[in-house]
């Protein structure tokens, strides 16, 4: 090779070297680009970008952390996702230690990202945000994703588990993250499933934020928080019993038609209150509507608010089914807490309003904050039925009389089939409402009747026979107890003639009675009982195995000598049991890579590693 030809080499290596990324790349696998998210992230702010960028994630297991900024370049979209399409094949994990920094993935400024089927999940108790997001992040998009958070109970530091968040209001910077897209996705434990707090000063706003279609289960305190945004929250399922207090979803500044719709809440306190849906602050802004929602909460003690507002503007709370189970007797269905006149901002109809704990259905601080309420169905099972102004009305009759209102409500129980579901079939209910100009159909997209429709969630027509539903129950349930409507002349499949009965086998159960408003027909429960080992995730900390990840060596500091262990996947298959010999490392090297599981057969205890 001539000198010429070898200072061309060293001229054109450099570049096709740091030429930017196009197209697709490999994580893993047996031709991997990329040993990791971090890895890959790193180059692409090395060399930047020029049109859409695919990372195709292999199954397995990545630890590590992983950052993007503004990429060079002219990116299109950056995708992230599993190349089996199966969220559970494919994890992100990390045990964020103070003082590292608290994510998995972090996203500051950074534009047209998406991650896609694939899981996040952080280790560490107290350090244990998935993804964290400030600056102009805009097209984000999250679909089908799975996030998995702490389960510590301790409330110090809480916004240290959020597993979603953006804190973008704490820099004083209008630079809010627009158009993100939250789909599809699981979230399971965590302090909180997704935070979004805003800029909002001079009124800035995250705009057309899309949060559907997701999974919230067992979270601490708070299902979704946003502040300072528009768009729409849909279709949510948000489900927990963790803890102390909740809130299924809580917003301020969520306005300029914003829309909280065909959301599903099952929650229940341990100690403090809980919330279904609490909104506030839309004033100046028009069009805004909370609708279609199924709302069931519960506490052992505190006090419960099912929908929960204040300073509104032009705020349509329409079709919406709210149930207090248990609670103190202060709980509220719904509950207006503005206490100073706001303006007449509420239009509530055709709303259920049901407070099995003894408080009112409905309350409102200062009676003049509702515009229009009418059309609903107000129940309490205590002394009283509504309160406006501090003044208490015992019934339906004296809350008309004294406040105007509600000239169409009725005062029934809706003898719900299938509580927490509150899904209806009433011959009392039915054809009741009154057709409003908002959705497109109830809970579950069927068409509203016009001029006439059912009041709450669900859209119906009442039978005389059979309603069924799905029951799935593990041996941790058994026996459990059925229990049909309140009502009079029950007539089980099995022979029972009570209100409720114990089961503790599959199969199908069916009970005819007459509900407590004259309405006779069947509820029928299809019951799958699963036996095998619900493991739950508890790791002590003084018990944790290292090193993370194992490659082929596995070592359990604190564990006595002589302990008896069984390894166990994540769906319970037992791999391999022994006994602790301290010092002595288990072999994992013939296992999977992922997430597993270790039993202490003595204690029951329940240790985690990951396996590279």
């Amino acid at each position: 090779m001539n000198k010429l030809s070898t200072l061309l080499v060293l001229l054109v290596a450099p570049a096709i070297g740091r030429a930017q990324l196009s197209g697709y790349y490999n994580i893993g696998g047996s031709t991997p680009h990329y040993a990791g998210l971090g890895a890959a992230f790193d180059d692409l702010m090395a060399q930047g970008a020029d049109g859409d960028v695919t990372f195709l994630v292999h199954p397995g297991t990545y630890v590590g952390q992983a950052s993007l900024g503004a990429i060079p370049g002219t990116p299109g979209m950056i995708t992230v996702r599993s190349s089996s399409n199966n969220a559970e094949d494919v994890t992100f994990a990390f045990d964020a230690v103070f003082p590292l920094p608290n994510h998995i993935v972090r996203l500051d400024g950074t534009s047209n990202v998406k991650f896609e089927d694939v899981t996040f999940h952080a280790l560490n108790d107290s350090w244990a945000r998935c993804i964290h997001l400030t600056g102009n992040t805009d097209d984000l998009k999250l679909w089908d994703c799975v996030f998995i958070g702490s389960t510590s109970t301790n409330t110090n530091s809480y916004f240290e588990r959020v597993l979603v968040w953006c804190n973008q209001n704490e820099l004083n910077v209008a630079d809010n993250p627009d158009n993100l897209q939250v789909i599809g996705c699981e979230f399971r434990n965590g302090y909180q499933a997704i935070e979004i707090d805003a800029e909002g000063a001079f009124g800035a706003r995250a705009q057309n934020m899309m949060i559907a279609e997701n999974t919230m289960t067992d979270q601490l305190s708070t299902g979704i928080t946003v502040n300072n945004g528009t768009g729409e929250i849909t279709m949510n399922r948000i489900t927990t019993s963790a803890g102390d207090w909740f809130v299924g979803i809580r917003t301020s500044f969520f306005d300029n038609g914003s829309k909280i719709h065909r959301n599903t809440i099952q929650a229940h306190a341990v100690n403090g209150g809980c919330t279904g849906i609490e909104v506030g602050n839309t004033q100046n802004t028009t069009g805004n509507q909370i609708h279609n929602n199924m709302i069931t909460v519960g506490a052992d003690a505190g006090e419960c608010w099912g929908l929960g507002v204040y300073n509104l503007w032009d705020m349509s709370i329409i079709w919406n089914s709210v149930v207090v189970l248990e609670g103190a007797a202060t709980s509220k269905a719904f509950y207006h807490l503005s206490n100073f006149a706001d303006g007449q901002d509420g239009v509530i109809r055709n709303n259920l309003f049901i407070n099995y704990a003894d408080g009112p259905a409905l309350e409102s601080i200062q009676a003049g904050n509702i515009a229009t309420e009418d059309h609903n169905c107000l129940f309490s099972t205590g002394t009283v039925l509504a309160m406006t102004d501090s003044v208490e009305y015992a019934d339906l009759a004296a809350y008309q009389a004294g406040t105007g209102d509600g000239a169409s409500d009725l005062e029934l129980d809706p003898a719900f089939p299938f509580l927490p579901d509150l899904h209806l079939n009433s011959c009392a209910l039915d054809g009741t409402g009154e057709w409003f100009p908002i959705g497109l159909g109830d809970i579950d997209y069927e068409a509203r009747g016009n001029p006439v429709c059912d009041i709450g969630a669900d859209e119906y027509t009442f039978t005389s026979g059979t309603m069924s539903t799905e029951l799935d129950l593990t041996s941790d349930d058994i026996p459990y107890t059925l229990t049909a409507p309140a009502g009079s002349g029950y007539d089980w499949s099995q022979g029972a003639t009570t209100q409720s009965i114990e089961v503790s086998t599959s199969g199908t159960y069916s009970c005819q009675f007459t509900d407590v408003n004259g309405c006779t027909y069947t509820v029928e429960w299809e019951v799958e009982v699963e036996i095998g080992t619900a493991v739950e995730e508890q790791e002590p900390e003084d018990m944790r195995p290292w090193p993370v990840p194992a490659t082929d060596r596995l070592f359990m500091p604190g564990i006595p000598t002589g302990t008896r262990y069984s390894l166990l996947d994540m769906d319970g298959r037992a791999l391999q049991h022994g006994t602790v010999v301290q010092g002595r490392a288990v072999d994992v090297s013939g296992l999977a890579p992922g997430m597993h599981l270790i039993i202490l057969t003595e204690t029951g205890r329940v240790l985690r590693f990951i396996k590279q």
